[in-house]
């Protein structure tokens, strides 16, 4: 059976609508905040464990920027 672009798009158009709310993004950093509950707790205990970690994360996540970047550089969509 072949499906055509219409029906395709109402697929993804409908599968969509039942995911997004109308609350925005509001969940996502409430998310965030019950994320971040442990390793507020964590630093009273193990201060210099999740600085390192915290330092880490930091230089992976620019690391992965700056390559992001330097690859769209040397290889612009025309």
């Amino acid at each position: 059976m072949l499906v055509g672009i219409r029906d395709v798009y109402q697929g993804l158009f409908h599968f969509w609508d039942e995911h997004i709310s109308a609350d925005g993004a509001w969940w996502i950093l409430a998310l965030d905040g019950v994320l971040l509950i442990p390793l507020i707790f964590a630093v009273f205990f193990y201060p210099m464990v999740v600085l390192i970690g915290v330092g880490a994360a930091v230089m992976l996540t620019l690391g992965a920027v700056a390559l992001r970047r330097a690859i769209h550089i040397r290889h612009p969509h025309m």
